[in-house]
């Protein structure tokens, strides 16, 4: 039996991730197990990242740089709407990390 190439695999992993992302969205409740996918999708996100930014594939650290910023403005979209969604919330020690490195990040932002 022939391996299946890595191109391939990717492109199968593509189809199988659209198909079990339009099945989540059906769910009537959380299914066992999307903890453990959550963990791997994250997992593999940063190693893609990673692969990418080392120059390793066919786009440059600069254009991962602006895609990471884009997927980080549009993550801070949402959490600002869940804010505002829902002012009075518990709020959580992740809350206070969030605010620190935002803080730091604004700094830096107003270097240039």
């Amino acid at each position: 039996m022939t391996e299946e190439s890595l191109p391939q695999q990717l492109i199968g992993l593509q189809r199988l991730l659209t198909e079990v992302d339009a099945r989540l969205m059906k769910a009537p409740v959380t299914p066992v197990g999307l903890d453990d996918l959550k963990a791997s999708v994250d997992s593999l996100r940063t190693n893609i990242w990673a692969i990418m930014s080392a120059g390793k594939g066919t786009m440059s650290p600069t254009t991962v740089h602006r895609f990471k910023l884009r997927r980080s403005a549009d993550m801070l979209r949402d959490l600002v709407e869940e804010f505002d969604q829902h002012p009075n919330d518990e709020r959580f020690p992740e809350h206070t990390a969030l605010a620190d490195v935002a803080q730091g990040l604004v700094t830096r932002l107003g270097r240039k």
